[in-house]
């Protein structure tokens, strides 16, 4: 071993080591914001179905679902309007009604500087389905 190549294994593994260290760190926070991403879009297609259920008439509904929509992202750390809702089916005794809450959820990201790539993202999704009580009043 010559002089002038010692102590460069030391620095190859510093540099080395660090990047394959940064990456298994935002590994890791990649999968808690999908996880957030989640319970968030679950929690806002079963509150979703609930207003939509319990309403007494459509413009109550959109309006309570709205609400609850925004409620769960904000609960869950999301920004305001990354949430979008949809409900399939009519507000009518006995209906099946199916919800389905979606999210993107961008995966090159760097904390406290903002997406790095905003077009490549993970979509996620949950799907709810509520039954209209068959004794329930309507309009």
């Amino acid at each position: 071993m010559t002089d002038r190549q010692r102590g460069s294994s030391i620095v190859e593994f510093a540099v080395l080591g660090s990047l394959v260290f940064g990456v298994l760190v935002q590994t890791v926070v990649l999968f808690g914001v999908l996880h957030r991403a989640t319970l968030a879009t679950s929690a806002a297609a079963r509150e979703y179905g609930r207003a939509v259920v319990v309403a007494d008439s459509p413009d109550e509904a959109s309006t309570r679902s709205a609400l609850v929509v925004e409620q769960a992202a904000r609960n869950h750390g999301l920004p305001p309007g990354s949430l979008h809702a949809t409900v399939e089916g009519q507000r009518a005794r006995g209906e099946l009604l199916r919800v389905h809450v979606r999210t993107d959820v961008a995966i090159f990201r760097i904390p406290f500087l903002g997406d790095v790539w905003p077009s490549v993202s993970v979509p996620v999704e949950a799907t709810h389905v509520v039954q209209v009580d068959r004794y329930r009043s309507g309009p």
